[in-house]
């Protein structure tokens, strides 16, 4: 068996069913009683839910040393009952474990404008809590999970100096994925002894080219956040190599499961990466690589499996960034399908069968500049609307 977060000293972790959903797992915690630092990125949707405003609040003020979730209910869209609600799940969790209300984050995903039953949130919190020692990851994976039709899960080690330094994670996300972090619940745990500050910048660092750069139907949800937890079981230099090797590797672990989550978008079939290269920036090269995997229409061709690079060509257009449409160069499967304003012969086998895969590889070189970006979609299907018109 593979391993997860909870084989790290001084991670617990546990998830059981409370009664927000019918019968899936739906209540979960993380508790690392000894964290040394602690660090989040959160939606920026202007509508957000309560457990965003109180976590955020309570990283300014504190290291957390614990996150309490509930999944099949967003506790959001609901009034002072939401921030009423959310004040039970802080204490309850707090009482349970000897911390501050400041040391514990709280998340709630799922449907938006329905009361949380809190009295089965309340009642499965002390029940669960009565072992805050369990090491049951899977349990929390999957409690996690709202439309999702899998659990996603990383662990990555890597030698920094002589040291073993590791990062490992959990994250859901299916639909209502674009982030401008973060849409998805995601958390992290590494053993490194750093600053919160330090480990703020890793965590934005490794966002901002991992779960920025994914969408499955470019909505950012109005309750997500993504969170760190560091046990400091070893010292790194916070300068220099050393750190750099540790962003190395947070970027590495965020970057799976932000993949995963791609490939489990909401009806998806396949997972569509856009290499973009030769942008007058990053940025740009950012914006382009976005704005082709959010194109429904450059969606809709990849999963009918129709080299429409017109579609493509479109979406580079439309990214509002500094553009020679002479240089253009378009390539699907390392099949190049125009250059030079002009549609190029190509070997239709070729791109017929890798479009038949379930990875489809668009490159886009501008040839203006140094910029490069990879932006991580999946197809659009009609199970898309299928899964979100069912939802409820």
């Amino acid at each position: 068996m593979s391993k997860n977060f909870a084989d790290m000293d001084g991670v617990f972790t546990n998830g059981i069913h409370c009664g927000v959903k019918k019968k899936r797992l739906d209540l979960s915690f993380i508790y690392v009683p000894n964290a040394v630092a602690s660090a989040g990125v959160f939606t920026t949707n202007k509508f957000v839910a309560p457990s965003v405003t109180h976590t955020k609040k309570a990283l300014r003020k504190r290291t957390l040393k614990a996150v309490i979730v509930n999944s099949g209910n967003a506790n959001a869209g609901v009034g002072d009952l939401g921030k009423t609600h959310t004040k039970v799940m802080v204490n309850t969790t707090a009482s349970a474990l000897g911390l501050s209300p400041y040391e514990v984050g709280v998340s709630s995903t799922g449907i938006i404008g329905v009361p949380l039953p809190i009295e089965h949130v309340e009642a499965g919190i002390k029940k669960m809590l009565e072992k805050p020692k369990a090491k049951d990851a899977e349990a929390t994976a999957e409690a996690i999970l709202t439309t999702d039709t899998c659990k996603k899960m990383a662990y990555k080690e890597a030698k920094i100096g002589k040291k073993t330094i590791i990062v490992a994670g959990i994250t859901k996300g299916s639909g209502m994925i674009a982030p401008n972090m973060a849409t998805t619940l995601t958390y992290l745990t590494t053993n490194v002894d750093v600053s919160q500050a330090i480990l703020q910048e890793s965590l934005q660092e490794a966002t901002a080219d991992t779960y920025n750069m994914i969408s499955v139907d470019t909505d950012t949800s109005t309750s997500d956040m993504a969170l760190i937890f560091a046990t400091g079981e070893y010292k790194i230099v916070q300068v220099g190599e050393e750190l750099e090797q540790f962003k190395a590797l947070l970027t590495d672990v965020m970057k799976d499961l932000a993949i995963q989550i791609m490939r489990d978008g909401e009806g998806a079939t396949k997972l569509i990466e856009a290499h973009v290269s030769g942008a007058a920036s990053k940025a740009d090269a950012q914006k382009i690589a976005k704005s082709i995997i959010d194109s429904p229409l450059v969606k809709c061709a990849i999963h009918g499996e129709d080299p429409n690079w017109g579609r493509i060509l479109m979406a580079v257009g439309k990214a509002g960034t500094k553009l020679n449409q002479e240089k253009v160069e378009v390539a699907l499967g390392g099949e190049c399908l125009f250059r030079n304003s002009e549609a190029l012969s190509y070997n239709e086998d070729t791109v017929k069968t890798h479009l038949k895969k379930d990875t489809i590889i668009i490159e886009v070189n501008c040839n203006l500049g140094t910029g490069c970006a990879i932006a991580w979609g999946c197809d659009l299907s009609a199970r898309y609307v299928e899964i979100n018109t069912d939802y409820n």
